[in-house]
């Protein structure tokens, strides 16, 4: 819901610049499956696909499962030359999907692991593209699964913890929190601030994030949104917002997002607000 109702209105403010192009790096069979609704939705190439208008003129899509890739390719292959798709860890073939971006073109990657399959490298390469050629980096809307995914990794697998912060620091807050010295609010909060830290060493403006809870109140992942752009920033202020309330309205779940407050803007001067 919420990369729908970006996408739509990141199409239209796209108008004046001839369209956009899109990333989607773990993108899935095409379609999934919402227990709540009890039907098949779009799933994010889908979406990509759809928003609009202007539509996407290229939206590039990596599926390293095979068996997804094949229904991916099968579920997209009525858009054409519109997108380009990739059986590939989208980690190794980063550099071929960036190709296919103009680089003074409005682009948009979404990128949402499971676990720990994002490695910073990746979320650079992007960031990167752009540089001396644009103003504006490509803005980048991450899944960061700290309750589903890679705190669980730390105890046997803390390799590949550092793959998705490219550095160790991130050991400091495990280890404060196994010494229960912060709870797992606490350390949760420090491990999405150190990564929206990364952004900062990547030049961006502006970094917002908004927690994700299960219908049970139970915290599962953060979406964090990078962008340079004040109307990026704007739309998805709005966005958030207004996906909240459908949520209420459509599925009567108060609780699928944080409700104390707004999205947290991560101040890349320093300071939440």
């Amino acid at each position: 819901m919420i990369l729908d109702a970006y996408l739509n209105s990141f199409a239209k403010a796209c108008r004046t610049a001839g369209g956009w192009y899109a990333l989607d790096l773990f993108a899935g069979t095409g379609l999934n499956w919402s227990t709540t609704r009890d039907r098949e939705i779009n799933g994010s190439a889908l979406i990509a696909l759809e928003a609009g208008s202007p539509e996407a003129i290229k939206v590039a899509v990596a599926e390293s499962h095979a068996g997804a890739f094949k229904a991916l390719v099968h579920r997209t292959e009525r858009y054409g030359d519109r997108v380009e798709s990739f059986n590939e860890d989208a980690n190794k073939i980063v550099a071929a999907m960036l190709g296919l971006i103009p680089r003074r073109a409005p682009a948009f990657a979404f990128l949402d692991p499971e676990g720990s399959e994002l490695e910073w490298l990746t979320v650079e390469a992007i960031a990167e593209h752009k540089r001396g050629h644009s103003p504006n980096k490509i803005e980048q809307l991450i899944l960061f699964p700290t309750d589903m995914g890679f705190v669980r990794l730390a105890p046997d697998h803390p390799e590949l913890v550092t793959r998705i912060y490219g550095h160790d620091g991130w050991k400091d807050i495990y280890a404060r929190r196994e010494s229960g010295q912060i709870t797992a609010e606490e350390a949760r909060g420090e491990y999405v601030r150190m990564y929206a830290e990364g952004f900062k060493r990547l030049g961006y403006a502006t970094v917002l994030d908004r927690q994700i809870k299960k219908s049970n109140g139970q915290p599962m992942y953060f979406l964090i949104f990078a962008t340079d752009n004040d109307a990026g920033e704007r739309i998805m202020d709005w966005v958030f917002d207004r996906v909240r309330l459908r949520v209420e309205e459509e599925l009567g779940q108060t609780t699928l997002f944080d409700m104390e407050s707004g999205p947290r803007k991560r101040r890349l001067n320093g300071g939440d607000s």
